[in-house]
């Protein structure tokens, strides 16, 4: 380590030769709340997973990494240590934060009684998940065979990578569009409106727009919740591909269910758009 790297370490908590990966952050350099935060979002609901990577081996470990548990005030840690993967499972939020700073601050590992050896990625059950949730995004079987031949899923990279070829598969099949935050109102409401007209095969609900219920003085989120506090049976749901922008589905309450239980396994998320 640097003097300098040193001093804003000591002073600071900054640690820039540390690197941070999540949803939104992926590069070196950053200050130990940084830990807190995203372990904070992922307890509310808005990050699946912290990785933290020390610039060195620290006892063998290369990085250490939380993902959402499948319960919500618990994740489960994983150390990659010397080339074995290891997990905790069910460690409270509290006790994530506390583990994860001391593996910065003080370069320590959790007692390694707590932990035991697993795969590093279950590649079988990642794809059978992924290949559920392209059938049902996309609503049909052949397409979503046809676009899983074409997927890598042997690491969490690629499932990055494959994340996002779905979402551009679903825009060019038109079950999903890219808007900006920003979009008018009048925009909004065509695009919407299109979604619509490509699910109508697969509905019963008419999902009419009544143009004069809003108000285009508030923003997209209150847009997108006035659609799901009326519709009974569908959702306005958003799709998380870690941009500024938001990307809008028609899913039925049903579907949507399914879609967010898969994602998470994904370690991504599909919300009602207002959350997003």
């Amino acid at each position: 380590m640097s003097f300098s790297n040193w001093i804003q370490a000591k002073l600071f908590d900054n640690y820039e030769e540390w690197r941070l990966k999540s949803p939104d952050y992926n590069r070196n350099g950053f200050n130990i709340v940084g830990i807190d935060n995203t372990l904070q979002a992922m307890h509310d609901g808005f990050f699946m997973y912290i990785e933290l990577y020390p610039p060195c081996a620290i006892d063998g470990c290369t990085a250490m990494k939380a993902r959402v548990g499948k319960t919500p005030d618990a994740v489960d840690i994983f150390l990659d240590i010397n080339d074995k993967t290891y997990r905790m499972a069910d460690v409270s939020y509290p006790d994530a934060v506390q583990m994860m700073r001391a593996f910065v601050k003080k370069r320590r590992l959790p007692d390694r009684s707590l932990f035991v050896e697993t795969v590093k990625i279950d590649v079988k059950q990642i794809k059978s998940t992924f290949a559920e949730l392209a059938a049902l995004l996309l609503g049909d079987t052949k397409q979503a065979k046809s676009f899983m031949s074409k997927v890598k899923l042997t690491s969490m990279d690629d499932i990055e990578d494959d994340w996002w070829n779905l979402y551009e598969k679903l825009q060019s099949k038109g079950r999903a569009v890219e808007i900006s935050l920003k979009i008018e109102l009048e925009d909004f409401l065509y695009h919407v409106q299109k979604l619509i007209r490509n699910k109508s095969l697969d509905t019963s609900e008419n999902l009419t727009i009544d143009t004069a219920a809003f108000d285009d003085s508030q923003c997209i989120g209150d847009w997108c919740a006035h659609f799901n506090s009326t519709w009974k049976n569908h959702k306005l749901v958003g799709m998380d591909i870690g941009t500024d922008s938001l990307v809008l589905m028609v899913l039925s309450n049903e579907e949507f269910k399914r879609a967010q239980e898969l994602a998470k396994e994904l370690l991504h998320r599909i919300d009602v758009a207002e959350r997003l």
